[in-house]
């Protein structure tokens, strides 16, 4: 037997044809059901309603034959109102009683604000004939409660559905009287609401003649109101059930009328919404119905192909494993039973077996090792038919890499041979990753650092053992908390505020915080968080890293205050030496002071000068008083003590501290070049940029004095250079012995006497340009040509 596609086609599209329209009809049938089981349902609910709606209108009816005893007892007003507030508490379905004289006026009860109301009786139903004993119903607004006391106002419907009144005519022998009881509707609805407990279901009670008087129907833009077929429909029949267009929807409807008494029950239910979980239940049904026609269709196709192969032998053996050879992300081939290689696909031959195959059993191929040869070889040498082996094999590619692959092995006869097929992924890469993993994992735990690991919502899901040292929790005290248990509160809000801000545009923040252990100890973690991301961009955890970094700090405030300490003890070892200078610089002032009164009191004295060269004296005097003052200022500024860092001027900082030092130049006959007229300015603290300048400056001037030579230099070179400020300072005073440039900026170094330097001054100047200005101090031998002469000198040049 032969199939052609075609046929297979045709017969496909005849099974689905006759599938589908089995279902539809199916679903057709099902439907109607559906209506007719609720039809009959509403049928049932209209007919209990009436029944129970006419037992409680009978008791109504005895009720108000009973309260003649009451009022032939002819008591008091007052009594009998009290006695008709208690009759109430006996019969919850009664908003009130109320008594009417033959002027339809209320003579008594239960509701003392109903006392004297008229009652329009125009509208109750029936109108008396024969008897005025029958029992009659009013509209709603006919005998209401509060009518002038109270103004009742209903949003949802324009029906007063409280309750709605019915009436009854007794006799008390002299006279006759009529008991007006108003029904309370929302009890009776709640009541059969209650045992309905259906969704979209409504329940309407009207007088006979149409009459709306209660319903449960509080939708707002629902308007209750009969059609003219419903009407016609309850005026000839006293029940009938269907489907109409009530209030302009579809509706599912049955209504019955009241045996001896003028009432109508109407139960109805909106037919899409009662039909609609029928119909995504049909819907789901449909679906599955087509996905199991479409998987069988498949199946069936596939069948009939496999079958239209395997009788036909249209293919040969390479034929049917062709694509999967060559189209697989997955290594293939077969082996025959004597372990000879049948067939491979292209991927495992161009990487393993340099693209052509021998005459020689798989295992004899040089790519795999020893070890993996042997177990080969046993493998299909002991091979029991059926089984199946999963292994992890060892391989070497053309390259001489050694990978992994998983491989599994398994039999099938063909043409009463029995042959082997070999499928293996290459897993070297998932190897790889999970020694990865396993060392992470390593890492993890016995990192000296703590590790937090939350999910999206910062909740904590592990951590590592340097955590629950650091803080004294366990790992099942912490998961599912937060991290803010190790809150210490000496953070404000803002700065978690600015954390988190940082932390989600970033997906990364660094920081130090205070936090407080499980015993309530406080410790400064330095803290790196990263956000982890999925391949597709979801948040997935965080993975915060932290160092317990107390001691570090407690140690880096120490070493500030040493630093402090040695920055005032670096000013203080240069405090002789300014006295010394400002001595020098005061000597000619004080001189010229001396000479000045002199001539002025030998004047006085004599009359040896005129009143102008007098004038001229006391000039000289005020300007050196002014010199000597301007020279304190200096000195005073020079040890105030500032920390605020603010712009200034380079070159008058150090005009600055020339002033402080210039008759020490003098004195040594030092000459100070400017080498051009750059100037700029710098962020920091001046006085401490005083200090270097006057370190460096005291340093050169100390290593003249070492020297006996006649020219005695020192350069000062300013410029910028690729956006850097450079300042260099050096001399001709031959230079520093190459055996200690290295460590001139150590602390404590020094090559003068104890008693000329301490050591600590180019230490702290290297201390405020890296750390006050941010910026780098090297220093190096520079050679160097001046006027034509050759020179060499120590360089200090500095980089901001």
């Amino acid at each position: 037997m032969k199939f052609t596609v075609s046929k297979i086609i045709i017969a496909s599209l005849f099974i689905i044809f006759l599938v589908i329209s089995g279902v539809f009809f199916s679903i057709s049938v099902l439907k109607d059901e559906t209506i007719k089981t609720h039809l009959k349902l509403v049928q049932l609910y209209s007919s209990i309603f009436v029944d129970n709606l006419t037992k409680t209108i009978n008791s109504m009816d005895l009720f108000s034959q009973s309260l003649v005893v009451l009022l032939k007892n002819e008591e008091k007003e007052e009594i009998i109102n009290n006695k008709l507030l208690n009759l109430l508490k006996e019969n919850l379905e009664i908003r009130s009683i109320n008594i009417l004289d033959e002027n339809n006026k209320i003579i008594y009860s239960s509701n003392k604000l109903n006392k004297n109301l008229l009652i329009n009786l125009e509208s109750f139903y029936p109108i008396p004939t024969y008897s005025k004993d029958i029992l009659r119903v009013g509209n709603t607004k006919e005998g209401r409660d509060f009518f002038d006391a109270k103004n009742i106002e209903y949003s949802k419907n324009n029906l007063d559905i409280n309750f709605f009144p019915i009436l009854k005519e007794v006799s008390l022998g002299y006279k006759r009287v009529k008991v007006l009881i108003a029904i309370n509707g929302d009890f009776l609805l709640n009541r059969y609401n209650n045992f309905l407990n259906i969704e979209h279901c409504y329940i309407d009670i009207l007088k006979i003649d149409g009459t709306l008087l209660v319903s449960n129907d509080f939708r707002e833009q629902s308007n209750i109101d009969i059609s003219d077929e419903l009407k016609t429909i309850i005026k000839e029949k006293n029940s009938f059930s269907g489907i109409f267009d009530f209030n302009k929807e579809k509706t599912i409807l049955s209504y019955n009328s009241t045996l001896n008494y003028p009432f109508l029950v109407i139960v109805r239910l909106n037919f899409d919404k009662t039909l609609q979980t029928w119909e995504e239940k049909s819907y789901t049904f449909l679906v599955t119905i087509f996905a199991l026609l479409i998987l069988s269709i498949i199946l069936i196709i596939s069948w009939l192909i496999t079958y239209n192969k395997r009788i036909n032998k249209e293919f040969s053996l390479n034929k049917k494993f062709k694509i999967l050879f060559e189209q697989s992300s997955f290594f293939a081939l077969i082996v025959d039973s004597d372990g000879k290689i049948l067939d491979i696909n292209k991927s495992f031959l161009s990487l393993f077996f340099e693209n052509k195959i021998e005459d020689k059993n798989i295992w004899e191929y040089s790519c795999w090792p020893e070890s993996e040869k042997k177990w080969l070889e046993s493998i299909f040498r002991n091979y029991t038919d059926g089984e199946k082996v999963q292994k992890e094999l060892n391989i070497y590619d053309l390259d001489g890499k050694p990978r992994v692959l998983e491989i599994v092995i398994s039999s099938f006869e063909i043409d009463e041979h029995i042959e082997y097929v070999l499928i293996a992924l290459d897993i070297t890469i998932k190897k790889q990753r999970e020694k990865e993993l396993k060392n992470a994992h390593i890492v993890f735990k016995n990192a000296h650092d703590g590790i937090v690991v939350t999910d999206d919502k910062a909740n904590i899901v592990n951590v590592n053992k340097a955590f629950e040292l650091n803080t004294g929790y366990t790992l099942k005290e912490v998961v599912g908390r937060n991290p803010k248990i190790l809150k210490s509160g000496l953070q404000e809000e803002d700065f978690y505020k600015n954390m988190w801000t940082e932390l989600i545009s970033t997906g990364y923040w660094e920081g130090e915080i205070t936090n407080k252990d499980k015993n309530g100890k406080l410790y400064i973690e330095r803290i790196k968080i990263n956000a982890v991301y999925n391949e597709n961009n979801k948040l997935t955890n965080y993975i915060a890293v932290f160092s317990d970094i107390t001691l570090q700090k407690e140690q880096e405030r120490l070493l500030h205050e040493k630093e402090k300490l040695l920055f005032q003890q670096s000013k203080l070892s240069a405090m002789g030496e300014m006295i010394g200078n400002i001595a020098h610089q005061w000597r000619q002032p004080l001189s010229v002071i001396s000479s000045s009164t002199s001539a002025i009191k030998l004047h006085e004295e004599e009359g040896f000068y005129s009143k102008e060269e007098i004038i001229d004296f006391i000039e000289v005097i005020l300007n050196s008083t002014k010199y000597l003052s301007n020279t304190i200022d200096d000195f005073r500024n020079f040890y105030k003590e500032d920390s605020v860092k603010s712009n200034f001027d380079v070159k008058q900082a150090i005009n600055s501290s020339l002033n402080l030092i210039k008759t020490e130049l003098v004195k040594h006959n030092i000459e100070l070049v400017f080498v051009n007229d750059d100037n700029f300015e710098i962020k920091g603290i001046r006085n401490q940029f005083l200090q270097v300048m006057m370190n460096i400056l005291i340093n050169a001037k100390d290593a003249f004095i070492e020297k006996e030579q006649d020219l005695k230099l020192i350069f000062i070179n300013l410029y910028e250079e690729e956006g850097k400020k450079i300042i260099e300072i050096y001399d001709n005073a031959g230079g520093i012995n190459e055996n200690v440039i290295a460590h001139v900026f150590e602390p404590y170094f020094t090559t003068k006497h104890k008693s000329v330097g301490t050591g600590i001054g180019l230490y702290m100047s290297e201390e405020i340009i890296t750390k006050g200005l941010n910026g780098e101090i090297f220093v190096s031998n520079k050679n160097f040509v001046y006027k034509n002469q050759k020179f060499i000198g120590a360089e200090f040049r500095i980089i901001i």
